[in-house]
C-alpha cells in the first residue's frame, strides 16, 4: 500500500476515519475519568444531604426567638420553685407552717446539707444544674392529719420528692397505744439552686 492509496481512502471515507480515531481516544479518556465520576457522585450526595439539613434548620429557626422566650420563662418558673439553701429560717418556717395548716405535731425536723443528687432514683445527670436538700420530719397526729401534711407538702411551690414514710401506732411509756395517734417519719428531698 502506498501513501496515495491511503490518502485516497481517507478522502473517500472521512466519517469512518474520524470515528476510528475518536472511539479509541474516547475510551482512553473514559477509563481515566471513571474513578473520579464515582468520587463526584458521592460528593454530590453528601452535599445534597447537607443542603437538605440546612433547609430544615432554616425552616425550624423561624420561631426560634419565641422558643427562646418560652425557655427563659420556663427557666424563671423553675428558678422560683427552687429552695434557697441560705435562707435557713424561712426553710424551717415553711415546714412548721405546714404543721399549723395540717394539724400534726412536728417532733423533730432536720434540714441536711445540699448534695448533687447521686444515689437518687431520678439520676444524677438530670440534676446536674441543681442541688438536692434532704429533709427528715418526725411527726405525730391522726392518719388524716398526716395525709393532710403530705398533701400540703405535695401542693407547695417547691419541687419535692417524697422518698420514705414510716407510720406506726404511737405507744405510751406503759406500752399501750394512744387512741388513733400515729407517729410518722418522713424523708424527702427538695430541689435547690446549684450549690457553687
Amino acid at each position: 500500500m502506498n501513501l496515495s492509496l491511503i490518502s485516497k481512502n481517507l478522502r473517500k471515507y472521512p466519517v469512518l476515519v474520524v470515528c476510528g480515531l475518536l472511539v479509541p481516544l474516547s475510551l482512553v479518556l473514559l477509563s481515566m475519568r471513571a474513578p473520579k465520576i464515582q468520587f463526584y457522585e458521592d460528593e454530590q450526595a453528601s452535599l445534597e444531604k447537607r443542603w437538605s439539613d440546612i433547609q430544615t434548620n432554616v425552616e425550624r429557626s423561624n420561631s426560634l426567638s419565641e422558643d427562646i422566650e418560652d425557655l427563659n420563662s420556663g427557666l424563671s418558673r423553675i428558678q422560683s420553685r427552687l429552695m434557697n439553701v441560705d435562707e435557713v429560717a424561712s426553710n424551717y418556717e415553711f415546714f412548721y407552717g405546714l404543721e399549723r395548716q395540717s394539724g400534726i405535731k412536728v417532733e423533730r425536723f432536720s434540714l441536711g446539707l445540699p448534695f448533687d443528687g447521686s444515689g437518687l432514683p431520678i439520676g444524677k445527670a438530670k440534676l446536674s444544674h441543681f442541688s438536692v436538700v434532704p429533709c427528715q420530719v418526725s411527726m405525730s397526729g391522726s392518719i388524716q392529719e398526716i395525709l393532710s401534711f403530705m398533701d400540703l407538702l405535695d401542693r407547695q411551690d417547691f419541687i419535692i420528692q417524697m422518698d420514705l414514710l414510716n407510720v406506726v401506732k404511737r405507744a405510751t411509756v406503759s406500752g399501750e397505744t394512744e387512741g388513733n395517734t400515729l407517729s410518722a417519719q418522713l424523708r424527702c428531698y427538695v430541689l435547690a439552686s446549684k450549690d457553687e
